[in-house]
């Protein structure tokens, strides 16, 4: 097959083009931090700085996987205790630090031996983080009763 300068020319552009959208890839999710059973100011000051990363990056999100664990400060845990635990990081993101509650979402991620929380950023077009828990649910005992939400605030 002959074709013109012209069309090779051209040909070789398309090719290049789109040699680079397929391969350029956006930016996977990165981890960020990861918390553990901490006191309020600890917690908050791990927040601060998430924030600070949001703000200089506003296209970003933060990913918050919270994992309930098997125990939980050396009694079995309550039915929705860990997801108690962490609607007050997201509050104090939105309410303290300014963050658009868009640009935080929170996920249950099943359960792990210890309660912990995984903060993950996630720039614009990249997938989102999977949860990883190691403990079936069938495997946690519960204590009696439902928590107060108003035990985990932390005073903001």
């Amino acid at each position: 097959m002959n074709l013109s300068k012209g069309t090779r020319i051209g040909v070789v552009l398309l090719v290049f083009v789109f040699s680079g959208s397929v391969w350029a890839s956006p930016q996977d999710s990165t981890k960020f931090d990861e918390l553990g059973d901490l006191n309020c100011e600890s917690e908050m000051a791990h927040l601060d700085n998430l924030a600070v990363n949001l703000q200089s990056a506003p296209g970003n999100k933060a990913v918050i996987i919270f994992y309930g664990g098997r125990r939980f400060r050396g009694r079995l845990p309550l039915r929705g205790e860990a997801a108690a635990r962490v609607a007050r990081m997201k509050t104090y993101l939105v309410q303290r630090r300014g963050i658009s509650s868009e640009q935080v979402i929170v996920i249950d991620g099943g359960y792990m031996e210890e309660w912990k929380a995984e903060i993950w950023l996630v720039p614009p077009g990249a997938s989102m983080p999977t949860a990883q828990p190691t403990v079936p649910v069938e495997k946690i005992r519960f204590r009696k009763g439902k928590p107060n939400p108003r035990t985990y605030e932390c005073q903001i």
